[in-house]
C-alpha cells in the first residue's frame, strides 16, 4: 500500500478533520442505513422489518463485547502522531489484531450457542427465520472486530478519514445489494437482506486492513500468551463498562421480542435506528478528542509524583489546559445536543414518509429525543474517566444503570412496550451522567 502522508496539524484542526472526517463516513453510512431501512421496511412492512431487526440487533449485541476496550487501552500505551510516518512494526497492534480475532471467534460460539439456549417463538419472539437470519448474519462479529482493530492505527495516527473510507465502501455495497434484492426480481424475504449487510461489512474491513499498510510494515498476527494476556486483564474494567452500557442499551429491543408483538419490535426498531443517527457526534467527537487529552495527560499528569501519593491524587496534572478544554467541549456537545433535539422532535412525523405503519411510533421517537443531551455530555465524561485510568469507577456506574435499566424494562415493557422502553432508556441515562459527572468534578477540582 503506498504512504499516505499526513501533514502536521494545530489541535483545533486536528480535531476539526477527524470529527469531520468521522461524520462524513456516518453521513453516507446514514444515508445508507435509511435506504437500506426504507426499502426493507416498504417491501416488508412493520412485521417484516420487525424480524430484520431482530437478526441484526442479535448480532450487534456482540460487537462491543469484541471491541472490549482494547483501543483504548492501545492508544493509552501507543504514542499519539499527527505527523507523517514511514510504515514500520508495530508489535502492539498485532498483538492488538492476535486478541481480537481470537475474542471475536469465542464470540461466535457463544452468540450460536445463547440462540440454542433460547426458546423458539412460532408468530413472535426468535422464530425458526430470525435464527435462520442470524447464522447467516453472525460472521459480522469477526469483520467488525477486524474493522475496529483498523481503527485504532487510523486513531493513533489521527488518520480517520481512511476508516471513512472503508465505511463508505462498505455502505453502498450494502445499500446496492439490498435494492437488487428489493427491487431487482430476487425471491422475497429478509435473507437477501442480511446477507448484502454481511457482504458489505466485509468490504469495510477488507478496505480497513488494507490501509492499515500505510502504517505497518506486515500484517502479522501476535499470540503471545503473556502480552495477550496483560492486555486482556488491563481491559477488564473498561469491557465491562462497555458491556454493561451494551445491556442497558439493547436489552429493551430482546425483551420486547420476547414479550411483545413482531410489528412492535419493528416500529421501536426503526425509531431507534432513526434516533441512533445524532448519537455518532459525540462519538465521533471523543474519538478525535480522545488522543489529544491522552497527549495532555502524558505531557502534565505528573508521573514523577512522590512515592505514595495514589488515586485520585495522581491526577492533580490536570491543569487550566485540560479544564478549558473539556469546558469548551461540554458546552459544545450541549449546544448541539439541544439543536439536534429540536430538530428532531419537529423532524419525527417524518417516518410515515417510510410507510403509515410506523405512524404510532412518532411519540416514542419525541422522547428519545429529549435523552440527546445526555448521552452526548455522558459520552464525554465517559472518555475523562478512561483518560484517567478511572475505568473501574467507570464500571460501577455503568453496573448501577444497567440493573436498574433491565429492572425497569422487565418491569413496564411487557404492559406498555415501546413507549415504556423510549422513557426508560432516557433515566438510564441521566443516572449514568449524574454519576459520572459527579466523579468527573471531583477530579478538575483538585488543587496541585
Amino acid at each position: 500500500m503506498p504512504q499516505m502522508p499526513q501533514r502536521p496539524r494545530s489541535l483545533r484542526s486536528t480535531l476539526a478533520w477527524n470529527t469531520a472526517s468521522q461524520i462524513v463516513g456516518r453521513a453516507v453510512s446514514a444515508f445508507t442505513t435509511l435506504g437500506i431501512t426504507m426499502l426493507i421496511a416498504r417491501a416488508y412492512g412493520t412485521s417484516g422489518y420487525g424480524e430484520f431487526v431482530k437478526i441484526t440487533t442479535f448480532v450487534a449485541f456482540f460487537y462491543l463485547l469484541a471491541d472490549f476496550g482494547f483501543n483504548a487501552l492501545f492508544l493509552q500505551k501507543s504514542p499519539i502522531s499527527n505527523q507523517d510516518v514511514q510504515p514500520a512494526d508495530d508489535t502492539g497492534w498485532s498483538d492488538l489484531l492476535g486478541l481480537r480475532i481470537f475474542v471475536s471467534c469465542f464470540l461466535v460460539f457463544v452468540a450460536l450457542a445463547i440462540l440454542a439456549l433460547i426458546p423458539q417463538g412460532t408468530t413472535q419472539g426468535y422464530t425458526g427465520l430470525v435464527r435462520i437470519g442470524i447464522l447467516l448474519f453472525v460472521p459480522t462479529i469477526v469483520f467488525q472486530a477486524l474493522t475496529t482493530t483498523a481503527n485504532a492505527l487510523f486513531q493513533k495516527h489521527l488518520r480517520y478519514d481512511l476508516a471513512t473510507i472503508g465505511i463508505v465502501v462498505g455502505s453502498f455495497v450494502s445499500l446496492g445489494l439490498v435494492w437488487v434484492t428489493t427491487r431487482g426480481g430476487v425471491p422475497s424475504g429478509i435473507m437477501p437482506g442480511v446477507v448484502s449487510l454481511l457482504i458489505g461489512s466485509a468490504a469495510t474491513a477488507i478496505v480497513g486492513l488494507r490501509f492499515v499498510r500505510t502504517f505497518v510494515k506486515s500484517i502479522h498476527i501476535s499470540f503471545s500468551f503473556t502480552r495477550l494476556t496483560s492486555l486482556f486483564v488491563a481491559s477488564l474494567p473498561l469491557g465491562l463498562t462497555l458491556l454493561f452500557n451494551l445491556v442497558y442499551f439493547h436489552v429493551d429491543s430482546v425483551i420486547l421480542t420476547l414479550t411483545r408483538s413482531t410489528a412492535e419490535v419493528g416500529i421501536y426498531g426503526l425509531v431507534y435506528k432513526v434516533f441512533e443517527l445524532p448519537l455518532v457526534v459525540p462519538t465521533f467527537f471523543m474519538n478525535a478528542l480522545y488522543p489529544v487529552m491522552l497527549q495532555m495527560k502524558k505531557r502534565d499528569l505528573g508521573l514523577n509524583l512522590p512515592a505514595g501519593k495514589a488515586g485520585i491524587k495522581d491526577l492533580r496534572i490536570y491543569n487550566q489546559e485540560f479544564i478549558s478544554l473539556v469546558s469548551r467541549s461540554a458546552l459544545f456537545l450541549f449546544l448541539i445536543s439541544l439543536i439536534l433535539s429540536l430538530v428532531l422532535w419537529f423532524a419525527a412525523p417524518l417516518i410515515v414518509l417510510i410507510k403509515r405503519d410506523f405512524l404510532s411510533g412518532i411519540s416514542a421517537l419525541r422522547i428519545l429525543s429529549l435523552g440527546l443531551p445526555f448521552f452526548f455530555l455522558s459520552s464525554l465524561t465517559m472518555w475523562i474517566l478512561i483518560a484517567a485510568r478511572k475505568q473501574t469507577i467507570l464500571a460501577y456506574i455503568y453496573g448501577v444503570s444497567m440493573l436498574m435499566n433491565i429492572s425497569l424494562n422487565i418491569l413496564y415493557i411487557p404492559v406498555f412496550g415501546y413507549m415504556a422502553a423510549a422513557w426508560i432508556t432516557v433515566v438510564s441515562e441521566a443516572v449514568v451522567l449524574l454519576l459520572s459527572s459527579v466523579v468527573v468534578l471531583k477530579i478538575l477540582n483538585l488543587k496541585s
